[in-house]
């Protein structure tokens, strides 16, 4: 099939004669007999829509012989659909039919409407005007209702890295990605806010993320400068005009914030409200979590959450820390939870269904229209036994729905077990964080399992493969939503194709949906090239030298010896995936439809140039590790030392956010460069003795249990 009839998320009926068409400049759009209200809502989206393709539209125009009619035509025959996707197909599908010079299409609700102007929209933009539309027939609808993604707003903001792409983004880029994931018929956002709240917040302003003293690097001077900076909803709130944006859209937005944790900067400012570990712990991610038994922390809570509920948000939903060995040891949370319970995630928990309840109830105070919803029970053992299922569900609001439910290190029947606990209308998203664990890797490119050095042995499996996994699963047993992390954008937009696409129709398998993937968007011409840069570029992170003994749980392979062979493999096809990426950028740079995945190719092509040093840097750390005296190993470690300085400075000069953070107490960055360079001068410089260790993160402290 042409990539011009690639329309994704693919069609569940796609009747095409390409032999008959008919050419068009203009189309004509006709209500015939939908409310005035109805019209209005849709031909607001159909000009957002069709609008910028270029082509001019009209309204009640008499036809002409370049013009395209489209009916619109409220009423949709559900007796077509039969079985659980008939209330689906009522609320989301669509009917659109193209013969001579007349569109029709069909819907019973405005969603419907949106992705039937989605999928046209789609066949439009792999053309330039004059406009040739085939006659063919599509009947539409998907298989899971909530198609979300969640996506950064703040995520660690001020306890690990502010500079998240989408998350410095102002008003404008925000509206352009709402309009991406509508074509593609996403309907809901998911904005994490974890740590300093980004919007304003009078009754605790010490808490908002204003003002924040950064580190850049200014190249035009080739040195550091301090700056200060504030989160664009705060510079210029545009979070209510967004939400609104969304709704036009047919999108929802909620927010995505700790249940007891990363609540705005309250933490780092006022300690002495912090959970209190035990005595001789040996974890150091106590800095997040507020001690639950002082009153004050209550009603900080309380009033942050009531903010929140009342900036108009779809619905909040509330993530459980995941530790599970260690709970506030004050003597009066002693007494109320671990005291009482079995275990230190059972005191957790006990204390986090006391505060879900309080603040459940400030939400429907607040916003009684706005959704619950939890993210919990993650610490082993990950298999869980079905009495505790139940009291799990039992120790709930029944009203909140399941942001996650297990899929990544069990079986299908585990995920099932969940699902008759809780039933499908209450399970929205499984552990699908390919994205969000990329992420963490200082913005290095990994998406596929292709992109791991000996993925079989690492202990986190997390990549796109076993998202879809997770997504099939979620199709297969009629879960209300699924959710795709989108937690950084550029460079990965794989992840979003792949939860717009299984969410809507789940039938492929994942290599053959990557491929129609690629050409449905990019086209026949570019798909094997982007495909071939994708899925052969080698992730080594900087991290993986057996020098660099701080815990990272998402890549702990260690390069050795026997990944000489590998590594110079991947040096060998660098030059021929540079070339592959700078043809695609020089493609993508003037496209009139395309252009916005040009940034997407110079941050991978970034990450590419990076990974010449990273091999560079392990072939050397290999050879330290296998040298035999002390000047052979000094010699190596300054050859590491060397091609950690040209890495960072690729990173430096493309992202603004590369230096660690420390508001907390404890030093913490994505990027290992730092850590890197203290050991090795601890090493090699004479009278250079620094003991503070900089972590790889805070999203990695909380997974030292893997």
């Amino acid at each position: 099939m042409d990539s011009m009839f690639k329309i994704l998320p693919m069609p569940k009926v796609w009747d095409l004669d390409q032999e008959a068409s008919y050419t068009f400049t203009e189309i004509n759009l006709d209500f015939n007999g939908c409310s005035p209200d109805l019209m209005d809502k849709i031909k607001d989206i159909a000009l957002l829509k069709l609008g910028p393709l270029g082509l001019k539209i009209g309204e009640g125009q008499k036809v002409l012989g370049n013009t395209l009619a489209l009916e619109f035509i409220s009423s949709l025959d559900t007796g077509r659909i039969e079985g659980r996707y008939q209330h689906l197909f009522e609320q989301q599908g669509y009917i659109l039919k193209s013969e001579h010079n007349k569109m029709q299409l069909y819907f019973a609700h405005l969603r419907g409407a949106v992705y039937g102007l989605s999928t046209l929209k789609q066949i439009m933009m792999k053309q330039e005007g004059p406009w040739t539309m085939p006659h063919f027939y599509i009947l539409d609808y998907p298989e899971v209702g909530q198609r979300a993604l969640a996506t950064t707003f703040a995520w660690y903001a001020g306890y690990g890295r502010v500079g998240f792409d989408m998350q410095l983004w102002d008003f404008e880029d925000w509206k352009a990605f709402l309009n991406q994931c509508s074509d593609f018929k996403i309907n809901q956002l998911n904005m994490c806010m974890y740590g300093y709240w980004p919007f304003e917040f009078e009754q605790y302003p010490e808490t908002t993320l204003k003002d924040f003293p950064l580190k850049i690097w200014n190249d035009e001077s080739k040195n550091w400068i301090e700056i200060r900076y504030t989160h664009p909803n705060i510079v210029k709130e545009f979070l209510p005009e967004l939400i609104d944006y969304a709704h036009r859209l047919g999108i929802d937005i909620f927010a995505y914030i700790g249940l007891n944790s990363y609540n705005g900067g309250y933490s780092n400012i006022h300690r002495d409200k912090r959970m209190k570990l035990p005595a001789q712990s040996k974890y150091i991610n106590d800095f997040d979590t507020l001690c639950l038994s002082q009153k004050d922390t209550i009603a900080y809570l309380k009033a942050s959450i009531g903010k929140v509920a009342s900036l108009g948000f779809d619905g909040i939903i509330f993530e459980e820390s995941e530790e599970a060995f260690w709970y506030c040891n004050c003597d009066r949370c002693k007494a109320k939870y671990i005291d009482k319970t079995s275990s230190p995630a059972e005191a957790k928990h006990m204390a986090n269904y006391e505060l879900l309840k309080i603040l459940h109830g400030k939400i429907k105070e607040v916003n009684p229209g706005c959704e619950v919803g939890l993210r919990a029970w993650r610490e082993p053992p990950l298999k869980k036994d079905l009495d505790y299922l139940k009291k799990c569900e039992a120790s709930i609001p029944k009203d909140v729905s399941l942001y996650w439910a297990p899929g990544l290190y069990v079986g299908e029947e585990e995920f099932e077990k969940w699902v008759s606990v809780f039933g499908t209308n209450r399970i929205c998203a499984r552990d699908t964080e390919s994205n969000a664990i990329s992420s963490c890797l200082g913005r290095l490119y990994r998406v596929f399992r292709s992109n791991i050095l000996r993925p079989e042995e690492e202990t986190n499996q997390q990549h796109i493969d076993n998202d879809i996994r997770q997504h099939k699963g979620s199709a297969r047993v009629g879960a209300r939503g699924i959710n795709g992390y989108m937690f950084e954008y550029y460079s990965y937009f794989m992840h979003f194709l792949v939860h717009a696409g299984y969410g809507w129709d789940s039938s492929m398998e994942a290599d053959s949906f990557f491929e129609y993937a690629a050409e449905a968007v990019f086209g026949l011409e570019l798909a094997p090239d982007i495909m071939y840069v994708l899925k052969n570029m080698l992730t080594i992170h900087e991290s993986q030298i057996s020098i660099f003994t701080s815990e990272f749980p998402f890549q702990r392979n260690k390069v050795e010896a026997r990944d000489i062979d590998t590594i110079k493999q991947a040096l060998g096809q660098w030059p021929i995936i540079l070339e592959k990426i700078q043809k695609v950028k020089k493609e993508l740079q003037d496209h009139k439809y395309l252009q916005h995945y040009y940034q997407h190719f110079d941050k991978i092509e970034n990450a590419h140039r990076r990974n010449k040093y990273i091999y560079k840097l392990c072939l050397n750390a290999i050879s330290y590790d296998q040298a035999r005296d002390g000047e052979e190993k000094v010699k190596y470690l300054k050859q590491v030392y060397r091609y950690n300085e040209k890495d960072f400075d690729l990173a430096r000069k493309k992202f603004f956010d590369v230096n660690p953070v420390d508001a907390t107490g404890i030093k913490a960055s994505m990027f290992p460069y730092h850590e890197i360079k203290r050991v090795i001068r601890n090493q090699i410089e004479d009278g250079y003795r620094d003991q503070e260790q900089i972590y790889l993160g805070v999203e990695a402290l909380g997974w030292l249990w893997l």
